[in-house]
């Protein structure tokens, strides 16, 4: 019994002992536990931590590697847009300077004229620029040499070759010149022992004819300059000829003879014999025939072959200048006497004459032989029917006329005279197209075979080569007083001007021809087309305003005013006219009744007025300086724009949100039109006397007594073209499809002219003879763009 209880208690020990190892166990394995829980919660932690320490890391590293890659890509920008910026300043710069270099040789007139345009264009085809644009058009509007060539003494004769390739010109100093009419390069020097009188060449362009005062003539190679033939008269050599084919020459002399000569060799072949000086030969067409003019007031008809004389024209004075019609039938002849005549070769009778007062100095046929055209002492050209002797056109000088030459087509007439201009004038009308000026006496003149350019030959020693201007379009009207107005039709195809001279007068643009014409009994200082073009209002100092027919000139409805009116305009929709007075106010008027709708007052006299496109408003301006926008149909005042003297023009743009004002203070506003306030502002250096908007509304023409007509971008008034007069531009306008700007100033005149720069490029390459050299490019272009046609229409140097 002890021993089962010791058992027990032994085994209740050993119990509690495996209990107590059981729970040491437990509470060791959950100590484990817990602490290994601890420590990875530790260890998650951490790692957490860690984990997003390095996310932060990663997210600033991947923030900073963005805000390089941006600064990096920002830079690049930068410097991308740097370099198109210094590539667009590159493209501004150079142009820029090219077209002042062309500017620079433009206004010195030197021989490299024909460079100057040439880089004018290719400025303009690199970038626009104002002055690019002011030497093509400035060359539209006064004609200035191409060549010049300078002798040491006076030029008496010029002729082109054949082909137009060269020039020959012969002087007082001996020397006969042959030269490019490409470059103005002389190519060869010929000299007599005295003066030379006149040359011409050959049929092929290879040989040149000169007579001289030294008693010679000389036949001439062109290539060489060596002498192939010399003959000798018993005086002074005046006159001299190729035959059709090139192998006769014939010549005339002071020692009364006319004498063919073999070109070849020099031998004569047959003289003929005046009674006085011979002045004047030619050979026939045909070359069978020989006519000559004397001082013994004959014109004689020879055969070439053996010098008999065939016919004889006796005149009352010395002939000075005769030649035959291109079909060899009838002569023509010009005397000191007052008259040029034309007879009939078969039997010498006087087919038509014209009279001059002083004298026909010159003539000449035009190639179809139905025209002539004769130059007088009395300071005229005049174009006349050759088998009528009916006038056809008059045209003035302030001298003699010294020459006189159609061109190849018949349709101009280029004129040299001692008033030291030649001039270039439209045959049918006697209407002047172009006028070159030399410093002194015209005396010799010739077109070049196609027609583009003049060479003319004068006493201030120099032979120049212009353009003629007639590839580019230019018409100019002519009034007798100056011109104080101008505008086109709504279509184009007409033109009215107004002047001092009192008359308004419609044109046809494209010929210059004058429609109607409305005389006032006071200058006229306004004119308008009606939107259909059928009318016109004119507005005089007379105290009227007249609407009339313009294709007849018929009055339709006549406005009376209480003081002088210049200003008038037609509404868009032809419903009504505004008028403004010297009695302060602008009114708007009924156009078919002259029932007066609205009145506006201005603090001073009224001198300009215009109609909103959408006949909602009227813009006028005032001596009291300013210019207001009204309600048309009630006189309510809408804006007010302040000048700082007299405003003398103002126009609505297109979409009627501005408008443009023209003052004495020399300046030219855009305006707001709903506010009055100011968009652009531009600066002449006299009054400006004419705005218009082009019909985009992008540009703005002003005209000013400065003597230029500009045009400016209107949203910032940054000049875009100048165009350069030689009095004051007192009228301008752009013609409804923006292409062409009409102009009237004091001396006159209305000119119609391109403006655009394709337009300009385009009519300037027309009449270039080549392209730039190789070494002219060298010279001011460099090697910053690539040799290459400036025009392409013409080859280059390979």
């Amino acid at each position: 019994m002890a021993k089962k209880q010791d058992k027990t208690i032994e085994y209740i020990q050993d119990g509690r002992e495996h209990k107590q190892q059981s729970h040491r166990f437990l509470i060791g394995a959950l100590s484990t536990i817990i602490a290994l829980l601890v420590l990875a919660v530790i260890v998650l932690g951490y790692q957490s931590s860690k984990n997003a320490r390095q996310a932060d890391e990663n997210e600033q590293l991947a923030l900073r590697n963005a805000q390089i890659a941006n600064t990096a890509q920002a830079a690049r920008a930068l410097a991308i847009s740097d370099e198109r910026e210094a590539r667009e300043q590159a493209n501004r710069s150079f142009p820029h300077q090219l077209a002042l270099q062309a500017q620079s040789i433009n206004a010195a007139r030197s021989s490299e004229q024909m460079v100057s345009t040439l880089l004018a264009i290719q400025s303009l085809r690199i970038f626009p620029t104002s002055e690019g644009v002011q030497v093509l058009l400035n060359n539209n509007f006064a004609a200035r040499p191409l060549i010049r060539v300078a002798h040491d003494y006076s030029v008496n004769t010029v002729n082109f070759s054949p082909d137009g390739r060269y020039a020959a010109s012969g002087s007082d100093d001996r020397s006969i010149r042959v030269w490019e009419t490409s470059t103005g390069r002389e190519i060869i020097r010929m000299t007599h022992d005295g003066p030379v009188a006149f040359v011409a060449f050959s049929r092929d362009g290879k040989y040149v004819v000169s007579g001289s005062h030294d008693n010679t003539v000389r036949v001439w190679e062109v290539s060489a300059g060596n002498e192939v033939a010399r003959m000798t008269h018993g005086e002074r050599v005046i006159s001299v000829a190729f035959s059709p084919d090139g192998k006769f020459v014939v010549s005339g002399s002071y020692d009364k003879t006319a004498r063919v000569w073999e070109a070849s060799t020099g031998k004569e072949i047959s003289r003929m014999t005046h009674d006085d000086v011979v002045n004047s030969v030619a050979f026939s067409p045909d070359g069978k025939y020989v006519v000559s003019g004397s001082n013994d007031n004959t014109a004689r008809v020879w055969k070439a072959s053996n010098g008999r004389e065939v016919m004889r024209m006796t005149h009352d004075f010395f002939v000075v200048s005769v030649a035959f019609s291109p079909d060899g039938g009838f002569v023509i002849a010009g005397t000191h006497g007052n008259t040029a005549r034309v007879w009939k070769v078969s039997n010498g009778k006087e087919v038509a004459h014209v009279t001059h007062d002083g004298g026909a100095s010159t003539v000449a046929l035009s190639p179809d032989g139905k025209y002539v055209v004769s130059g007088g002492y009395d300071k005229t050209a005049r174009v006349w029917e050759a088998n009528t002797g009916k006038e056809v056109a008059h045209m003035t000088f302030d001298s003699s006329v010294t020459a006189v030459s159609f061109s190849p087509d018949g349709k101009y007439v280029v004129s040299g005279s001692l008033d030291k201009t030649a001039r270039v004038w439209e045959a049918s009308t006697g209407k002047e197209i172009a006028r070159m000026t030399h410093d002194d006496a015209v005396s010799s003149v010739a077109f070049s075979p196609d027609g583009k350019f003049v060479i003319s030959g004068s006493r201030d020693k120099t032979a120049r080569m212009w353009e003629t201007n007639i590839a580019k379009g230019i018409i100019h009207m002519t009034h007798d007083g100056p011109v104080s107005c101008i505008t086109f039709s709504p279509d184009s195809e007409l033109a009215v001007s107004g002047s001092v001279d009192g008359a308004a007068r419609v044109w046809e643009t494209e010929t210059g021809k004058e429609v109607a014409r409305v005389m006032h009994d006071g200058p006229v200082y306004s004119v308008a087309f009606s939107p259909d073009g059928k009318f016109v209002i004119s507005g005089s100092f007379d105290k009227t305003a007249r609407i009339w027919e313009a294709r007849t000139g018929k009055e339709v409805v006549r406005l009376p005013y209480d003081g002088w009116m210049p200003p008038v305009a037609f509404s868009p929709d032809g419903k009504y006219v505004v008028s403004g007075s010297y009695d302060n106010t602008a009114r708007v008027w009924e156009a078919d009744t002259g029932e007066e709708v609205a009145r506006m007052t201005h603090d001073s006299a009224v001198t300009t007025v215009a109609f909103s496109h959408g006949s909602k408003h009227v813009v006028s301006g005032s001596f009291d300086e300013t210019a207001r926008v009204w309600e048309a149909n009630s006189g309510r005042e809408v804006a007010h724009m302040t000048h700082d003297d007299i405003v003398l023009s103002v126009v609505f743009s297109p979409n009627d949100k501005y408008v443009v004002t023209g003052s004495n203070d020399n300046t030219a506003h855009v305006w707001e039109t709903s506010t009055g306030e100011e968009v652009a502002h531009m600066i002449h250096d006299g009054p400006v006397y004419s705005v218009a908007f082009s019909p985009d509304g992008r540009y703005v023409i002003s005209g000013s007594y400065d003597d230029t007509a500009r045009i400016w971008k209107a949203s910032n008034g940054e000049e875009v073209a100048r165009m350069l007069y030689e009095y004051n531009v007192t009228s301008v306008a752009f013609s409804p499809d923006g292409k062409y700007v009409i102009s009237g100033s004091d001396d006159g005149t209305v000119r119609v002219a391109t403006w655009q720069v394709n337009d300009l490029i385009t009519n300037a390459c027309a009449v270039m003879p080549r392209n730039l050299t190789r070494m002219e490019w060298e010279q001011y272009i460099g090697n910053i763009f690539p040799y290459q046609a400036v025009c392409p229409n013409l080859p280059i140097e390979p």
